[in-house]
C-alpha cells in the first residue's frame, strides 16, 4: 500500500499547517510481488474501501465507505482519494485507510493543524 497526504494543490503538507487548508488523502492498494519494489506493485481494487478520520481536538471519528456517498473517489484501479477541510478544526488529526478482501491492508497516520494565528 502506498499512501500520500497533500494539500489541495497537490504539494506535500507544509509546517505549520493552518486551519482552513484543504487536505487530499490518497492511497494506492497493491498486492506484493516478491523481488519487486513497493512502488512497482500492480494496483488492485480491494473488495471494500473505507476511510476514517478524527478532525482536530475533541472531534469524533467520521467514517466513509467507497460506494456510499461521493466522498471517496476512485481515481483508477486501486487508487482512491478523499478531500478534507480543516476549517475550524485545529489540533491533532488522525487518518486511516482500510481495504478488505482482495487487498486487505490498513494504513494510519496523523498530522497537526494549527489554529489561525490572527483569528
Amino acid at each position: 500500500m502506498v499512501t500520500n497526504v497533500t494539500n489541495n494543490t497537490n504539494n506535500q503538507l507544509t509546517s505549520p499547517l493552518y486551519a482552513g487548508n484543504g487536505i487530499t488523502c490518497s492511497v494506492t492498494f497493491a498486492n506484493p510481488v516478491t523481488g519487486v519494489p513497493v512502488i512497482s506493485w500492480p494496483p488492485v481494487d480491494p473488495t471494500s474501501v473505507s476511510f476514517v478520520y478524527i478532525g482536530g481536538t475533541g472531534a469524533s471519528p467520521i467514517t466513509y465507505e467507497y460506494g456510499v456517498g461521493d466522498e471517496i473517489v476512485r481515481a483508477s484501479q486501486g487508487i482512491y482519494t478523499i478531500e478534507l477541510d480543516t476549517t475550524d478544526a485545529p489540533g491533532r488529526w488522525q487518518v486511516q485507510w482500510k481495504g478488505t478482501g482482495t487487498c486487505a491492508a490498513v494504513w494510519s497516520s496523523g498530522f497537526f493543524v494549527e489554529p489561525l494565528p490572527l483569528n
